[in-house]
């Protein structure tokens, strides 16, 4: 088997160079803009702009990060169902991870990450590591929790024949579940981040329309007190924004 695999580690962010640079462009942007709306001076909101930047891009690495793993997540959903069928069909254990990374390939690129672990699975199995071991490892570098619960079971009766087939479609099938449960509590909890993300939008809206409707309605914020006080404001609906993202971010 040809193998020229290099897997970026799951903790790095693999987005390239430009990415980041047109992120920061389009963030420094947009909150360039809606600094003005709120202190009516250039000079304050590219220098408060400026300070975003960083931030923006941190969040953007690390929500790239999660996508990853999300997309892993459901790869190795798939990896369990076809290990499963090839077990059912009397596979030999290396057999089954044979059968399923033709299955991977069919239905991914092999640039994908389930399909760079599996083929290192199997290589390692070849240069004589046990296959429990090779899902140890993946499970260890990955983090993911569902692939260290198989990893451990896997482990636990790697070479036991039968027993084997039974737990690890046991395995399956729990695994299965819990990650249709968080498939199904992401659909449910989608419309309060919808409406987080409104809740933070409306203080602009209303800004932008007032202050371009003329008149002196909004003077009072453009003065020193008033700038403070907008600061403040600001922090504290990011600070909600924030907490309101990390409560409907749940967990099974």
């Amino acid at each position: 088997m040809k193998h020229k695999l290099f897997i970026a580690p799951y903790e790095d962010c693999i987005l390239p160079f430009s990415v980041h640079i047109w992120v920061g462009l389009g963030s420094y942007g947009v909150a360039a803009v809606v600094l003005w709306l709120f202190y009516r001076s250039w000079q304050m909101a590219l220098i408060g702009a400026a300070l975003f930047v960083p931030v923006i891009i941190a969040i953007n690495m690390v929500s790239s990060k999660k996508r990853r793993l999300n997309r892993l997540l459901g790869q190795f959903q798939n990896l369990l169902e076809s290990l499963v069928v090839s077990l059912q069909a009397g596979s030999t254990d290396l057999g089954a991870f044979q059968h399923a990374l033709e299955d991977m390939k069919l239905m991914y690129s092999e640039k994908t990450d389930i399909v760079k672990e599996t083929e290192t699975i199997i290589l390692k199995f070849a240069n004589g590591i046990s296959i429990g071991a090779a899902l140890t490892d993946f499970a260890n570098r990955c983090g993911l929790s569902d692939v260290k619960l198989f990893a451990a079971v896997y482990l636990s009766v790697e070479g036991k024949g039968e027993k084997t087939r039974e737990i690890v479609l046991r395995t399956q099938k729990i695994l299965s579940d819990k990650i249709a449960i968080e498939q199904e509590i992401k659909t449910m909890s989608s419309g309060a981040v919808m409406e987080i993300n409104v809740m933070v939008a409306i203080p602009v809206i209303i800004v932008t329309i007032v202050g371009f409707m003329g008149g002196e309605l909004l003077q009072g914020l453009f003065t020193t007190p008033g700038r403070v006080v907008t600061t403040i404001a600001i922090a504290i609906f990011i600070g909600a924004y924030a907490l309101g993202r990390k409560i409907t971010s749940i967990k099974v």
